[in-house]
């Protein structure tokens, strides 16, 4: 992924998984003091099926951001109809490029309050032939006493910055003489 400028939390979500991803277990590392609602950011997908990335744990704080439950919902479902494919080829090239990606959305209510957020969404390779889950993080950029209360109920994707693919030639040039 691009470097670019992130909310703190999403930032301390990225450093979380670039370390787990490299094997190194630091116990000096940030805590979950360190980030106060982090924890009720945070969600698991699950990659069932081709288009469907299915809730398997969700954070209070996004239950009440959406007014439901959302475990065993697809996470596609959330998005607006046009959006859908875009976020699909997010998750897909997340799994393909082995690397986080960052969504930049708009909220919006059914009276039309809106919020922007920012989501993370870091792979999880398990064992081969094993299902990806993804790490994620749902973060409101913006307060959500705009909200007055009330749940999304529609996502717009705003921006997409995918991972950055590990670039390897496709070419070798060889000479002898």
């Amino acid at each position: 992924m691009e470097e670019l400028k992130a909310h703190p939390n999403t930032q301390a979500v990225l450093d979380a998984w670039r370390r787990l991803s490299e094997g190194v277990d630091s116990p000096e590392g940030p805590t979950t003091d360190d980030y106060p609602g982090l924890v009720g950011r945070l969600f698991v997908l699950n990659h069932v099926a081709e288009r469907d990335y299915s809730f398997r744990r969700v954070g209070y704080a996004i239950e009440q951001l959406f007014g439901r439950q959302l475990i065993e919902h697809n996470f596609l479902s959330i998005w607006s109809e046009s959006d859908r494919r875009l976020v699909n080829a997010a998750l897909t090239a997340a799994i393909d490029d082995r690397g986080p990606t960052l969504i930049r959305a708009r909220g919006e209510t059914l009276v039309g309050k809106r919020v922007d957020l920012e989501f993370v969404l870091a792979p999880l390779f398990g064992r081969p032939g094993a299902n990806v889950r993804f790490l994620g993080l749902c973060q409101t950029m913006t307060p959500e006493e705009a909200l007055a209360g009330r749940p999304l109920r529609r996502l717009q994707a705003l921006a997409i910055f995918p991972p950055a693919p590990t670039l390897h030639p496709a070419v070798r040039i060889v000479s002898s003489r």
